[in-house]
C-alpha cells in the first residue's frame, strides 16, 4: 500500500516522483529537536524503544531517512528509519510502559477480526507502539458506519480492512500488516491465528465467532471481546493460551450448539441468539433498543462513546497480554453511566 524508500539506494524513484504533482512533507523539520533533546538526556532516557544512545549524523540525515509514498493522500513524508522513529513516537509511554514491554509489544503480533469496534482496538494498539498486525473485515464502510468507526464520508464503499490500514500506516509506516480483506474465515485460521499473542474478535457473525475460538482454542491463542453496551463496555478473556480446556464463551458458546444455519441467517433471530450470549447483565436502554432490532432498526445497537472505550480497553488487555501480565479469563463491566 505504501512505498518506503531508501534515500540513496531508491534515488532513481524518488528524482521521479519529484516529477509528479505530489505533496512533499518533511518529518525531520519536528523530528530532529525532538531527537536532539532526548539524545541530551543520555542513553537512559533514549526512548522506549530500546537501550543504547540515540544516534543519526546531523550533516548527513538522508543516511538515517526513508521516504515514504502514501499514494491515497498523493503525499510523500521524508521520515527518521523505524528505529529512530519509534523512539521518538514511544518516548512519552517510557515508564508507563517499561523498555521490556515496549520491546515485547513491539514485535508481538496482534490479530483483529472485524473492523468497527476491532478498528477502534487496532487504532489504539498502533498508538502505543503495536507493530505487527493481522486485520481481517468482509465489509465497506456505509454510512451507518460512522455514528462509530472513524472515517470519512470521502470514503463512503472503501473496504474497512482498507481503511484501517490506511490509518496504522499513516500512525506509524513500519507496521508489518497481514491483510484478510474477505474476512476470518475456517480456511485462513491458520496464517490468522498460528503465532498470534493475542486475537480480539469483533465480528458481527455467530458462527464465525464461534469457529474462531475452536481454532484459537486448538492453538492455545488468547481471545479478547469488548462488546458495546450503551455506553459502556463489556469485557471477555479468554486465555486459551493458559488453559486449552475453558469453555468457549465461557459456557454460553453451549447455548448455540443447536441452532441451525437459517437461524444464523435471520436476523431478528440472529440478534436474540447474540443476547443469549451477552446475557442479561445489561443496561435498560441496550434491552429496549434489542427488542426493536427487526422492527423499527435493522441491526444491534451501538454509540461512538461505547466503541471509543471498548478500543482503549481492547489495546489494553492485548498489551498486557503479550506483555506477560496477569490477565485471567472472564467477564467484566464497565459502565460510564455508573459515573454520573
Amino acid at each position: 500500500m505504501i512505498e518506503i524508500l531508501h534515500p540513496h539506494d531508491d534515488a532513481a524513484r524518488i528524482t521521479e516522483l519529484r516529477s509528479h504533482d505530489l505533496v512533499w512533507v518533511d518529518g525531520w523539520e519536528s523530528a530532529l529537536e525532538e531527537l536532539q533533546t532526548l539524545r541530551e538526556y543520555g542513553s537512559a532516557a533514549a526512548g522506549s524503544g530500546g537501550a543504547g544512545p540515540i544516534s543519526f549524523d546531523e550533516a548527513d540525515l538522508d543516511a538515517s531517512s526513508r521516504y515514504v509514498v502514501y499514494p491515497w493522500r498523493r503525499t510523500v513524508v521524508r521520515l527518521p528509519d523505524a528505529d529512530l522513529f519509534y523512539r521518538l513516537k514511544t518516548t512519552r509511554n517510557r515508564f508507563l510502559i517499561t523498555d521490556d514491554e515496549q520491546r515485547r509489544w513491539e514485535s508481538s503480533p496482534i490479530a483483529v477480526a472485524g473492523l468497527s469496534v476491532g478498528g477502534s482496538v487496532l487504532n489504539t494498539c498502533v498508538l502505543t507502539g503495536a507493530r505487527t498486525l493481522r486485520i481481517a473485515d468482509p465489509d465497506v464502510l456505509g454510512p451507518s458506519n460512522l455514528n462509530r468507526l472513524s472515517g470519512s464520508v470521502c470514503d463512503l464503499g472503501v473496504r474497512k480492512t482498507t481503511l484501517a490500514a490506511r490509518r496504522a500506516l499513516e500512525l506509524d509506516p513500519y507496521v508489518q500488516l497481514s491483510i484478510l480483506p474477505g474476512g476470518y474465515t475456517a480456511e485462513n485460521a491458520d496464517g490468522f491465528l498460528c503465532g498470534a499473542a493475542v486475537v480480539v474478535e469483533e465480528m458481527d457473525d455467530l458462527r464465525r465467532k464461534i469457529e474462531l475460538r475452536v481454532q484459537a482454542r486448538e492453538r492455545r491463542v488468547p481471545v479478547v471481546m469488548v462488546t458495546d453496551d450503551g455506553d459502556g463496555v463489556i469485557v471477555d478473556v479468554e486465555r486459551f493460551d493458559l488453559d486449552p480446556e475453558y469453555p468457549l464463551l465461557h459456557g454460553r458458546a453451549e447455548a448455540l450448539s443447536g441452532v441451525s444455519p437459517e437461524e444464523f441467517d435471520d436476523p431478528a433471530r440472529r440478534v436474540e441468539l447474540a443476547g443469549m450470549i451477552v446475557g442479561d447483565d445489561i443496561t435498560a436502554r441496550m434491552k429496549h433498543s434489542l427488542g426493536e432490532v427487526g422492527r423499527t432498526i435493522p441491526s444491534w445497537p451501538q454509540l461512538g462513546t461505547a466503541a471509543t472505550l471498548a478500543g482503549a480497553v481492547g489495546a489494553m488487555l492485548a498489551r498486557r497480554i503479550s506483555c506477560g501480565d496477569n490477565v485471567s479469563s472472564g467477564r467484566a463491566y464497565l459502565r460510564l453511566a455508573e459515573l454520573a
